[in-house]
């Protein structure tokens, strides 16, 4: 009998093994060859589900951020205060330290986009930038907020830690990390 292929669950395993690459040896480590390697799959089996590198690299991205925006939206399911749910919806977006080589491939590919002339949108941008508008709207941040500027400010602050926790050059723990943000959701929240 035949062995069934789950196509969809193939083309993530590839993808995360793309992840696992590129968090390894960078993106111009990220050859198809290697990272049919990584996933112990021929480069034919590859090839059948991406044309080109490019494809590739396109779905992984797409799946990192499919899975950062699951994690998000059970942060806006639950029934925690506002503040809170803001709260772990920025500890996902500078990523735990399990999930670590997602924070690895955003940042290279993103950096790969820019290099091109084609990174169109950032979308943790536009995720800080959706939160704070919503939060604004609906009268929880203070009247005296500039809301463009609390944008880049939060999105300078969520870069810069997750470049911290990348380089590991200086130590800052998770508690650390939920406190620093704390303290900036303080400082806009209406009491």
């Amino acid at each position: 009998m035949p062995k069934l292929v789950d196509h969809e669950e193939r083309r993530k395993i590839i993808a995360k093994a793309t992840w696992n690459v590129i968090a390894r040896e960078g993106l111009g480590g990220a050859s198809v060859r290697s990272i049919a390697k990584e996933a112990n799959l021929s480069l034919g089996a590859v090839r059948h589900y991406f044309q080109t590198q490019e494809e590739l690299l396109e779905f992984a991205m797409q799946l990192v951020e499919e899975q950062v925006t699951e994690r998000i939206l059970k942060h806006l399911q639950s029934s925690l205060p506002p503040k809170e749910q803001v709260l772990n919806i920025l500890m996902e977006l500078i990523t735990p330290e399990e999930k670590k080589v997602e924070m690895q491939v955003w940042l290279e590919y993103v950096s790969y986009k820019i290099r091109k002339k084609e990174l169109q949108k950032e979308s943790v941008h536009e995720t800080i930038s959706e939160i704070l508008h919503r939060l604004k709207k609906a009268g929880l941040l203070k009247e005296e907020i500039v809301l463009e500027e609390e944008i880049v400010f939060l999105h300078a602050l969520i870069d810069g830690l997750a470049l911290h926790i990348l380089m590991g050059l200086v130590p800052i723990e998770r508690e650390r990390i939920r406190y620093l943000l704390k303290k900036e959701l303080d400082r806009i929240f209406v009491e």
